[in-house]
């Protein structure tokens, strides 16, 4: 699995690139997730998202201890997501790419998303995630021809 992180993801869970230094072009690829540490408010967050079809996963960052620790909750969503689709996947056998994300199309989504979700958030104290991550997946992106990501996936793991 290619996980494509910000600056501010690796500062924060002093994650090692494995190509450090290097260029790798960003490919929207249906096992590769764009990965951003945000705070919204005062709780910190991971934000990831599918390069191929821009489904975002929102994780709580608080507890998490750096990357081994993170890597282990977002693969058990990943696993989740494709097994809800009818997808199989493998979470015992995977090893994980961390590279810097270079796509300026899909950091710009994923920007969007954001911005979309703080906009949404307002002056609330407690945030709910499952309704922030089901607004940002029934979005239309431009980078998907307006598509929305939720359909995309569904299609893509072969359950429509």
């Amino acid at each position: 699995m290619v996980l494509r992180v910000s600056a501010d993801f690796t500062k924060r869970f002093k994650c090692e690139l494995s190509f450090a230094g290097e260029k790798v072009p960003q490919e929207r690829r249906l096992d590769s997730w764009s990965c951003h540490f945000i705070k919204l408010g005062r709780k910190p967050l991971v934000v990831a998202m599918n390069d191929a079809t821009l489904y975002m996963i929102i994780l709580p960052a608080t507890g998490l201890k750096g990357f081994p620790a993170l890597w282990v909750v977002l693969l058990e969503r990943i696993y989740e997501l494709w097994r809800r689709h009818g997808a199989e996947l493998d979470p015992a056998n995977h090893t994980v790419v961390a590279l810097n994300r270079t796509n300026r199309s899909l950091i710009g989504s994923m920007n969007d998303a954001i911005n979309l979700m703080r906009f949404r958030k307002g002056d609330a104290e407690e945030l709910d995630l499952p309704e922030l991550e089901r607004l940002s997946n029934t979005t239309p992106y431009k980078a998907n021809g307006y598509e929305h990501p939720e359909r995309l996936l569904a299609v893509a793991l072969g359950g429509v």
